[in-house]
């Protein structure tokens, strides 16, 4: 069975709990357990692209290990993020780091690599940096008022540091490197637009119920952006098919 299924199944019934009565506590395993079938679901629709599976796990684990890195050197001084910790909400951690948050940057990353421009990977890893700037913008501050991390200064953006969001940029920039460049056939770069508008939706909207209707505002308007990329890729598609024809 497709990994789809399961995540969006997952997705759903999360987001209705945590929207209403919240996820009980013998359910707590399942936040976690999320960002995992989140990985897996963008490992899934990368596969679209063609290249050998073992090449694309042997990349997975690469960018899981380097961020896991960075997050503990994080956690430990402070550097590159900001002074920061995690609470158990995302389940089990090693060096104060949970496990499911190397899921969580494979999954956002790979996502936003399928959604970025393919011609050159500079110009892909400025996009890349940006789409997971935008996506942070959306997490940070709802993470942060659900305790899913604390942060030991407040101030900033909803109490998050710049340095944070210039971080997430860097790393996703410098990730996105080790992906080679090839062309996406639109279905993938849809599935992997949907992918990124599901998750900005959920975010805002739980942003909406802890009293921060910015994350709301920031997720559609990255939402709309990921249907405009499709769009413009369609409209291109039809272009070379029909050089004749005005597509609107």
């Amino acid at each position: 069975m497709s990994i789809r299924y399961l995540f969006w199944f997952w997705y759903a019934v999360g987001l209705l709990m945590m929207l209403t009565t919240g996820v009980p506590e013998w359910l707590a395993f399942s936040n976690g357990l999320f960002l995992l079938f989140y990985a897996l679901y963008a490992l899934e629709i990368e596969a679209g692209l063609g290249e050998p599976r073992g090449r694309r796990l042997t990349r997975a684990a690469w960018v899981a290990g380097i961020t896991f890195l960075v997050e503990y050197i994080g956690v430990s001084t402070g550097f590159p993020f900001g002074e920061y910790a995690y609470t158990p909400v995302l389940g089990w951690a090693v060096g104060g780091v949970p496990l499911a948050i190397a899921c969580a940057w494979v999954g956002v990353i790979m996502n936003a690599v399928v959604l970025s421009e393919q011609s050159s990977r500079w110009r892909r890893a400025v996009m890349v940096g940006l789409w997971v700037v935008v996506f942070d913008l959306v997490l940070d501050p709802v993470a942060y008022a659900k305790d899913f991390w604390i942060w030991e200064h407040t101030g900033g953006y909803f109490g998050v540091p710049a340095t944070n969001f210039v971080s997430w940029f860097v790393i996703a920039f410098v990730a996105s490197l080790a992906f080679p460049v090839r062309s996406a056939p639109y279905p993938v770069r849809r599935s992997s637009a949907r992918l990124l508008q599901g998750m900005l939706l959920m975010f805002g909207l739980l942003g909406l119920k802890e009293g921060i209707p910015a994350a709301l505002f920031i997720a559609i308007g990255g939402a709309v952006a990921a249907e405009g990329v499709l769009r413009f890729d369609l409209a291109r598609a039809k272009r070379k098919v029909h050089p004749s024809v005005r597509v609107l």
